[in-house]
C-alpha cells in the first residue's frame, strides 16, 4: 500500500467531533486494525489514540478493554496494549479448540444433510471454485464466500451452542488472520481443494472421513496464515503514529 493511500485510510478511520464515545473509539481502532495500519503484535499507544481522537486516555483505555473482550488487541500489565499476535500462547490454544470444535461440526453435518442440504454446500463450493480463478479476486472476498459455507454448516447442524462456541473463539482471530490464509491465488486454489475434499467427505456420511478432512483443512489454513504474518513487510513510512513498536518480549 502506498503512502498516500495509508493516509486516506488513515483520514477515513478518524472519529467524528461528535461521536467520541468508548465503543465509538473501539470502532475506530477495530478499523485500523483491519487496515492494516495496526499489524498483528504493534503496540497500541493510548497516548497518541488519545491525541488522535482528541480525548482523555480513559474512554481511549476502555475501548480497548473492549476490543480486548473481542479477542482484538490484549492488554499487558504495566506494558500497555497490544494488537493480538499468532505467536501468542492463547491464540494458538483458542485456534486448536477451533480446530476441533469445527470438526465435530462437520461431523454432524454429515449425519444431518438432507439431499437439499448438500446441494447447497455444493453450490457454495461451486461459488469458491469461481471465485478461486478470478484474477481480480481479493482476500477478504474469498473470505466472505468461505463464511458462507461455514453459515451453511451451522444451519445443518442444528446444534446452536455448538456454533456459538465456535463463533466466540474464532471471532477475533478470524477478523485479523483469515484473509491471510488466502491471500494469494495460489492459496486460494490450496483452500478450494480443502473445501472440495471436505465437501467429498461430507456427501459419504463417513464421520471419521469427515472429522479428520474438517481439521486438516482448518489447520492448513491457520498454517498458511501464520507463514504469511511471519513474512509480512512493514517499512518505517507504513507505520501510523499511534503505534510504538513491535511487542516486547515478555
Amino acid at each position: 500500500m502506498s503512502k498516500l493511500a495509508l493516509q486516506n485510510q488513515v483520514e477515513k478511520h478518524k472519529v467524528s467531533e461528535q461521536d467520541r464515545s468508548p465503543p465509538q473509539i473501539a470502532e475506530e481502532i477495530r478499523a485500523l486494525i483491519q487496515a492494516g495500519l495496526a499489524r498483528p503484535g504493534d503496540h497500541l499507544s493510548a497516548i497518541e489514540l488519545a491525541s488522535r481522537f482528541g480525548v482523555s486516555r480513559g474512554p481511549v483505555r476502555e475501548a480497548l478493554r473492549l476490543l480486548e473482550s473481542a479477542g482484538l488487541v490484549r492488554i499487558v500489565p504495566q506494558k500497555g496494549a497490544f494488537v493480538v499476535a499468532l505467536n501468542d500462547a492463547e491464540i494458538k490454544e483458542l485456534l486448536s479448540i477451533r480446530e476441533v470444535l469445527f470438526a465435530l461440526l462437520a461431523e454432524r453435518c454429515s449425519e444431518r444433510a438432507s439431499s437439499s442440504d448438500l446441494a447447497g454446500l455444493e453450490r457454495a463450493v461451486a461459488d469458491l471454485e469461481a471465485l478461486s480463478a478470478k484474477p481480480d479476486c481479493s482476500a477478504r472476498e474469498f473470505q466472505a464466500a468461505t463464511d458462507r459455507f461455514a453459515a451453511r454448516l451451522y444451519k445443518i447442524s442444528g446444534m446452536p451452542q455448538l456454533n456459538q462456541l465456535i463463533q466466540n473463539l474464532s471471532s477475533g482471530p478470524a477478523e485479523l488472520f483469515g484473509h491471510l490464509a488466502v491471500a494469494t491465488r495460489d492459496m486460494r486454489q490450496a483452500d478450494l481443494r480443502g473445501y472440495q475434499r471436505l465437501l467429498k467427505a461430507v456427501q459419504s456420511r463417513q464421520g471419521g472421513a469427515v472429522f479428520n478432512a474438517a481439521r486438516a483443512m482448518h489447520a492448513e489454513g491457520v498454517k498458511r496464515a501464520v507463514e504469511l504474518s511471519a513474512v509480512l513487510p512493514r517499512s518505517a513510512s507504513e507505520s501510523p503514529a499511534v503505534l510504538k513498536g513491535r511487542r516486547r518480549r515478555r
